[in-house]
Parts: structure tokens; sequence; C-alpha cells
């Protein structure tokens, strides 16, 4: 059996941690997945960290890895990629101002990285997936929220204090809807599965005739994101405007960002690229109809190709490019 190296990319998530560990090719050797338990407080969440990074190593053992690169974790922010520690997650009980990487490293004596999880993802589809051979790109993870990350030059943009590319709160509506983040107007206020939710109970409210009554039996603590663009390739009426006005604030915010940024390509995504083209053509629309013809002009908006674990190698692909060898 051949030897090689191994990296470990750990996805860490407020429900789920989903860890791969890949060869420097990018081939997946094997996958760890399993709740991170972040209600029982940060000791657990460890715990459970630990113990996926371990089951790793053991399964490289089998597959002929002889020694580990190293370890990247893309986490949620707010947090410090060249402190290594994880200011606060609302949804991890007791989990404030954790210093990950050096726990990580004494724990594994191993090179670890921290990065946040949009910036991984953005990384892992430059690396594997739609940005493969693209220099200049940025990617929206559409979801509960709305992330960001932005590859420039190759390299992941985190700004002067690591706390560039908040992209979901760009404000696209003044004084509009509020935000979680305490703004008005923001993107994801509006665009975010959350804010169609919100949209589609707000019209339902209004008396608009819908189908989408039926489909969660009239109790609208049923109505999810999903089922509204169900409703909207069944043809409902009010469902198609709501895709059709999320694809609006979607694309007016990609077209600014499109200007500012003047990108090969524009990566979507998260639970809602799920939608398919319902969704990703008004995208495109407003997204064209918002920005300049010269920034426009030969820019590609496209959904990811990673899946479920684009997190995960992007966080293989961050200890990669901290080290240079990608």
């Amino acid at each position: 059996m051949s030897l090689k190296k191994g990296i470990i990319g750990v996805d860490l998530g407020a429900t789920n941690i989903n860890s791969l560990l890949m060869s420097e090719d990018g081939e997946i050797l094997a996958r760890d997945f399993r709740p991170s338990l972040g209600y029982q407080g940060k000791e657990k969440v460890l715990s459970q960290i630990f113990s996926s990074i371990k089951t790793l190593q053991k399964e490289g053992e089998k597959s002929g890895v002889s020694s580990f690169l190293g370890i990247g974790v893309g986490s949620p922010g707010p947090l410090s990629v060249s402190k290594g520690i994880i200011y606060h997650s609302p949804n991890i009980l007791g989990w404030e101002n954790i210093p990950l990487v050096d726990i990580l490293q004494k724990e594994f004596n191993l090179a670890v990285f921290l990065e946040n999880d949009a910036n991984a993802a953005a990384l892992g589809e430059w690396w594997r997936g739609a940005g493969k051979g693209i220099d200049y790109l940025f990617l929206l993870t559409l979801g509960t929220g709305i992330g960001g990350g932005i590859i420039i030059d190759g390299n992941v943009y985190h700004g002067a204090w690591d706390a560039g590319a908040e992209l979901g709160h760009m404000v696209i509506k003044e004084g509009g809807m509020s935000c979680g983040c305490g703004a008005r107007g923001c993107l994801e206020a509006y665009a975010s599965a959350t804010g169609v939710v919100k949209r589609t109970i707000s019209a339902i409210k209004h008396n608009h005739k819908t189908i989408i009554t039926r489909l969660i039996q009239n109790d609208l603590n049923n109505l999810t994101c999903e089922l509204v663009f169900k409703a909207a390739k069944q043809g409902d009426e009010l469902a198609l405007w709501i895709v059709e006005e999320t694809g609006r604030y979607l694309g007016i915010g990609v077209g600014s960002l499109i200007n500012i940024l003047n990108p090969q390509i524009v990566i979507l995504a998260g639970g809602m690229i799920k939608a398919g083209d319902i969704l990703l053509k008004q995208v495109k629309k407003y997204a064209m109809l918002n920005s300049l013809k010269a920034s426009r002009e030969k820019v590609e908006i496209v959904p990811a190709k990673l899946g479920e674990n684009s997190g995960a190698i992007g966080a293989v692909a961050t200890v990669l490019k901290r080290k240079g060898i990608i």
C-alpha cells in the first residue's frame, strides 16, 4: 500500500460536525458525520470535535496515510483567523472566546488553521468545485441566513480585522425588514430562507389566495422555504411572486457585488439552491439588470458543485493554502 499525506477538514456547525480526511490531490479518503451537541455546552462540543478527528486519524492509518499535514476548521463567526479564536456562537451553550486552534494543537500536536465557514466553502469551490481554475470569484451561501466568501487572485479575502465578506448584511432596502444582526433592510432579512418564510406569512395574512395554505394544513408554523418553492413549481401565483421577488433581491445584491468585485464567476451555495432554475433564472435576470455592462459581460452565475461537503473540503483547502501547497 502506497504511503500518502493526509489532511483533516472539519466543518463545525451548531447542529452537526462534518469532517473529511483527504489527500493532497483532493481525494476523499474518509468521512465522519456526527451531531455537535451544542445544547450540551462547549466541553461536549470539543469532545465531539476530538472524537471526529481521532476517528479520521484511525481511518487514515487503514488507508495508508503516513502522516498528517494539519487540521483545518471552518466555523461560523465572529472569529479571528489570525488569533485562532471563535468569539461567539449563539447556538452553542457557553461558546465564548474559544481558542480553538490552541486547544486542537495541544490535543493533536498538528498544525491547525481556522477559517470562517462561508470563506471555507468559497475556497473549497475554488479548489475542487465550480470555481476550479478561477482566480476571482465570490460565493453566497443561501440558507437560514446568507453568508459570503470572496476569492481575490486565488486568495481568501478577510479584510483588516477578519470581518470581511459579510455579504448577507449589505443593505438593499433602507429602513426595511429587521435583520438578526440588528440592522434593517439587509439582504439576509429579505432573501434568506427565513426571509422567504416571513414574506410569505405576511402575504398569507393579507388574504392572498394560495395553495400553500393547503400544503401547510392551515398552520403557518408548518411553512418552510422548500414548500414555497414547491408551490411555485406547481404554478401557484403567490409562490411565483415570492420566488421572483427573492430572485430580485438576490439579483440586486449580486449585481452590486459584481460591480464592486468584477469576478469571473459567482457561486450560489446552500439549501436554497435546491430550488433549481426557478430561482437561479431570476437571480441571473436581476443581477444583469443591476450591474454595469463592463463588469457583467463575461461573468457566470452558477450553483455550487460540492454540496454538503463544501465546508469540510474548504477546511482541507485552508490547510493546503496556508502551507503554500496550493
